[in-house]
């Protein structure tokens, strides 16, 4: 086949599962198999396959039309301008997350610059510069918990470098993929096994940034196929979907410095009871929302 065949078919083949973005997907497979950007595709339409692309390209999409997600078979997501690798052993990053890290750059900006000028900016504006903060803030002491890929913890590393940033995980395997990344991107971070602040415990932090397991067990049941793929144990939170929350809430303020913050990501709808959880262990709380305007990051202090 050449190239306008492939993505014909390849569309048709996810479109007959139900496979949503279904054009979008067959075209980035097909790009990957061909090592080539999108856009390619629509310029090299009579492009030959050679036997061993097309065979790749249709193993791809049959793993694709049985709901694997398609960063697992490209093993890459994109994530605050920065590419990732993913695989079975980690939740995929989703672009919400990104608002966590943008949060968090403010507040180090705001609280750390000596120029006032800089106090307000547009992160996803400046993001694809080589740094953000390395000469404005001092040394913060940030701990990404339930790290899983990384990204998190690689994000602030990379816009902060001045930030010395540890990542905890339950999982030795998520750490795993978490230090390809550090590789990949260059960015030193300490990496510790553990389950959610055990591995932090006796020291005090600047900031505790954590996008928790907080799918309830009734939601889970309803999410897509594609969900199964993933770790259950980065998405499940509990009956409710708030254990974590409850947990970290409970160790008060003995993981904070003084002027100590948490940042975490919550799901649209548990801005309330997280706050709520927070609220009742001594923290004063604030909801910001994401992109669609939707509840999605807490601070308590």
């Amino acid at each position: 086949m050449n190239v306008a065949e492939g993505k014909r078919w390849g569309e048709a083949a996810l479109l007959a599962k139900e496979i949503e973005n279904a054009r979008f997907d067959a075209d980035m497979l097909l790009a990957g198999v061909l090592a080539v950007a999108r856009e390619r595709l629509y310029l090299e339409g009579d492009r030959r396959l050679s036997a061993e692309q097309e065979a790749a390209y249709r193993s791809w999409i049959l793993r694709r039309a049985g709901h694997e997600p398609l960063q697992y078979i490209l093993k890459e997501q994109g994530f605050m301008g920065l590419s990732f690798y993913v695989d079975e052993r980690v939740l995929i990053p989703r672009p919400d997350s990104e608002v966590l890290v943008e949060k968090w750059l403010e507040l180090v900006r705001s609280l750390g610059s000596t120029k006032p000028e800089t106090q307000n900016f547009s992160v996803r504006e400046t993001r694809k510069s080589s740094r953000i903060l390395e000469e404005e803030t001092d040394a913060v002491r940030v701990a990404d918990l339930c790290t899983g890929s990384g990204a998190l913890a690689l994000a602030m590393a990379y816009y902060c470098p001045t930030a010395k940033v540890t990542g905890t995980d339950l999982s030795a395997a998520a750490l795993a993929v978490a230090e390809i990344n550090a590789r990949r991107l260059g960015v030193s971070v300490e990496w510790r096994q553990g389950d959610l602040a055990e591995p932090i415990r006796g020291e005090t932090w600047d900031y505790i940034v954590l996008n928790p397991p907080y799918v309830s067990e009734e939601e889970y049941k309803r999410c897509r196929p594609e969900i199964f793929h993933e770790p259950g144990m980065a998405l499940l939170g509990g009956r409710d979907g708030l254990d974590f929350y409850r947990r970290l809430a409970e160790e008060k303020r003995t993981l904070l410095n003084p002027q100590g913050k948490i940042l975490m990501e919550i799901g649209w709808d548990q801005a309330e009871e997280v706050c709520g959880i927070f609220e009742k262990n001594g923290f004063q709380t604030r909801v910001f929302p994401d992109l669609s305007g939707r509840d999605r990051v807490v601070l308590a202090e």
